[in-house]
């Protein structure tokens, strides 16, 4: 005669509450209701009406990365904070091998993947040490190409008061002070030699700050605007009135330097203006705001 185990109560309830908690998590991790079905041989509604029934779960889980992330590592979301690339472009960083491999991927339905990537920190730490040593190198390589540009005819160099070279100068002080969360997205085009030195292809060196102290002097946008002048541009766009006829003016001696303007040192602070004292004169000299109103809205209409 065969003998046949019998379940008991305890058994059998053990066994319906680790299948239970294994729904309830096939859910959590992003499975739709058909999923968990066809792996339990059972139809989508009897998932749906446990869920409910036994969880109180109505809605579609979202995948939580916080809660399946470990203390030793990054999520997709944590590195586009710490670098401050879109979330997005982390899915590029990965496509083009310019990020170390994820060390975790989370098996799920989610629609986006890329939120089940999970990466050591003490990987990404390092990756992010290359990250801001790299685009420290390209910041100053810019610097030094804009302040010693020359052609073979003439030489053409950007002064250090330039707004291009200020914006990069500033975020280069930021990178040495430490300050670098958030402000990696950069493109230094350097990306390839980050992965190379990452994974030892090539000799790793040390970066040596250049020194900018000679340059730091110069008068900036900013230190002009602090004396109410402005750049012909600037000053065309307070007073709303064309920069050629602000030139034409200035030509015909209407407009005098150390009074209504005075002269920079660089094509882009070539001549800096008193946007109050520029429009006085110019109208006390004939200058009619109205008709010059009426003349570009006839120009508008004719374009």
């Amino acid at each position: 005669m065969k003998n046949y185990k019998i379940q008991t109560v305890q058994e059998y309830q053990e066994q319906k509450q680790h299948r239970n908690q294994t729904i309830l998590q096939m859910r959590q991790d992003g499975h739709t209701l058909q999923s968990i079905a066809n792996e339990f041989g059972c139809s989508r509604e009897w998932i749906r009406r446990l869920l409910k029934d036994e969880f109180g779960i109505t809605k579609k889980f979202k995948f939580d990365a916080k809660k399946h992330c470990k203390e030793n590592e990054y999520s997709a979301q944590d590195i586009s904070e710490l670098t401050g690339y879109p979330f997005a472009y982390i899915s590029v960083l990965i496509q083009k091998n310019w990020i170390p491999k994820a060390s975790r991927i989370i098996e799920t339905n989610v629609c986006h993947m890329l939120e089940t990537y999970f990466w050591k920190k003490t990987d990404i730490d390092k990756w992010i040490e290359l990250k801001v040593k790299y685009l420290k190198i390209a910041l100053e390589g810019y610097l030094e190409c804009r302040l010693s540009y020359r052609t073979e005819k003439y030489r053409c160099a950007y002064k250090f008061t330039h707004p291009d070279l200020q914006r990069r100068y500033k975020l280069l002080l930021k990178l040495q002070s430490g300050n670098w969360k958030g402000k990696l997205s950069y493109n230094s085009k350097r990306n390839d030699e980050v992965m190379k030195e990452y994974y030892s292809y090539i000799k790793p060196f040390d970066y040596i700050p250049k020194d900018y102290s000679k340059y730091v002097n110069q008068k900036t946008n900013e230190d002009y605007a602090q004396n109410g002048l402005f750049n012909g541009y600037e000053t065309s766009r307070i007073l709303g009135i064309a920069m050629n006829t602000i030139t034409k003016y200035r030509d015909r001696n209407v407009l005098k330097e150390g009074e209504h303007y005075f002269a920079g040192n660089h094509y882009h602070h070539r001549f800096m203006y008193d946007p109050n004292k520029t429009k006085k004169a110019m109208i006390d000299a004939g200058y009619d705001l109205v008709a010059a109103k009426r003349q570009k809205e006839r120009w508008a209409k004719l374009r």
